[in-house]
Order: structure tokens, then C-alpha cells, then sequence
């Protein structure tokens, strides 16, 4: 149905600009893990709509299309699903802190209590199994987020499982670990093998057969702005120089 409404769209209002957003990829690396049939059936089938949805265009439109196909992440098995929730109804400090998963990554709130309190609390978790690493406020610059006090969504404290591990939220039962939600998981920071989200372009304005180093997800939007003109101003990425004709 997306790549259908999306040809729609290109053939109906001839946009200069169509995100298409195709879920299954994602969805399927959840339910069965990275690198399994099911995963690379959905990849496969996402690569063929995409080549579908370029066929419906007129020939003169494809020849002066660019094409950007992206990811927001990567994703990493997960055997082992890490409770922090429970660590804390067993300490009965429910009532003073609350831990929300993000799959691979976590987020440690105060609720109540006070600064000592809420760093013991985040230390305990620091330690248990399959916790890779734990940043405070003062380390949040180094990872591109905003300060607590400067958003009220941002968390105390963020937390990064290993590799094989994932965060759940439940917080019932006295196991503070157990069988994972999802097979796989996303969330933990890129500089593991195979958790580097995906990037290509191709068509008008793109460098034929050409490879880039690694680069950041902001600097997507900056260079899709200026194949198609627009400056964007200061912003945190670059534009893709090396990857542009």
C-alpha cells in the first residue's frame, strides 16, 4: 500500500520532495532477529517496491530523480532482556526513580528523592548484567543530547546494553533478567559491528560508483537539501560533498 499511495503521489502532484517510510525491514529484525530468512525476505521485498515504485515514473522524471535510501539504525540480536524496573521494586525505590527501555538503550527519571539517591540507584543498574555503559547529564554533550534542564522528555541518566542484550520496563516477578520482548534490538551506539544504520544514493546530482566513509545520520538532510537547492542554514550535519556529482 506505501509504494502504491506513494506512486500515487509522484504521478497525481509531482512533488520535489516524497519520504516514503517502508516499516517491515524494521518490524521482522524485531520479531525474528538481524541476519535471519525473515529479515532478509523483508529486505528484499522492501528493494523490490522501491524498484517498482521508480518503474511507475515516466522515464523523463526517473532520469532526473535522485534516490536516497537510508535507515535510522542499525539492529543487533538480543538473547537476554535486562529488568531494571524490577531492581528497583525490590529496593522499593519505585516511588524514587523509574527506568524506561529504548530496546538497546535506557533511560534512568528521578520521580522523587534526591540527587544521591537517584546516582546509587543508577550505579546499582550500572552493574547488573549485560549493562555496557551509563551517562550522567555532564557526559550528555559528548553524545549530541540536551541537558535535562533543558527539555523536560530527557532522562537523569541513559544506560547502553551490551551486545545480546535489550532493556524491558516490566517491573512484577523477582528475576531481574529473562527472555527478551524482541530477537532484535536497536538503540545501542554505532560503533558496534553490524549496529551502522544504511546509507545510499543514486540518480541525478549522485557520483557514480562511488564509497564514502562513514558518515552521520544529520548529515542526510543537509545533502538531499542541496541536490535539490535548498540551503538549510546552520545545522548540526554536513553535507555529503564526496558522495554529490
Amino acid at each position: 500500500m506505501v509504494g502504491s499511495v506513494a506512486a500515487h503521489v509522484a504521478w497525481r502532484h509531482e512533488p520535489n520532495l516524497l519520504l516514503v517510510h517502508f516499516l517491515c525491514v524494521d518490524g521482522f529484525q524485531h520479531l525474528y532477529g538481524p541476519r535471519s530468512p525473515e529479515a532478509y525476505w523483508a529486505i528484499e521485498y522492501v528493494d523490490g517496491l522501491i524498484g517498482r515504485f521508480l518503474a511507475s515514473l515516466p522515464t523523463a522524471v526517473v532520469d532526473q530523480t535522485s534516490v536516497f535510501v537510508v535507515s535510522d539504525h542499525g539492529f543487533l540480536p538480543s538473547t537476554r532482556e535486562i529488568r531494571p524496573n524490577v531492581r528497583l521494586r525490590r529496593l522499593g525505590a519505585l516511588g524514587q526513580a523509574r527506568f524506561v527501555m529504548n530496546h538497546g538503550a535506557g533511560a534512568l527519571y528521578r520521580v522523587g528523592g534526591d540527587d544521591r539517591a537517584l546516582e546509587q540507584l543508577a550505579r546499582g543498574i550500572e552493574k547488573m548484567e549485560g549493562v555496557s555503559g551509563m551517562w550522567s547529564a555532564d557526559d550528555y554533550p559528548a553524545l549530541g543530547l540536551p541537558a535535562p534542564a533543558d527539555h523536560p522528555q530527557v532522562a537523569d541518566v541513559m544506560f547502553e546494553a551490551a551486545p545480546g542484550y535489550s532493556f524491558g520496563d516490566a517491573d512484577a516477578g523477582d528475576d531481574e533478567h529473562g527472555a527478551p520482548k524482541y530477537l532484535g534490538t536497536h538503540g545501542q551506539r554505532p560503533t558496534y559491528a553490524d549496529n551502522a544504520a544504511f546509507f545510499l544514493a543514486s540518480g541525478a546530482g549522485i557520483a557514480r560508483g562511488r564509497e564514502i566513509a562513514q558518515i552521520k545520520s544529520r548529515d542526510v538532510a543537509p545533502t538531499v537539501a542541496q541536490v535539490l537547492g535548498v540551503d538549510m542554514g546552520a545545522v548540526e550535519g554536513s553535507v555529503l560533498e564526496q558522495a554529490l556529482a
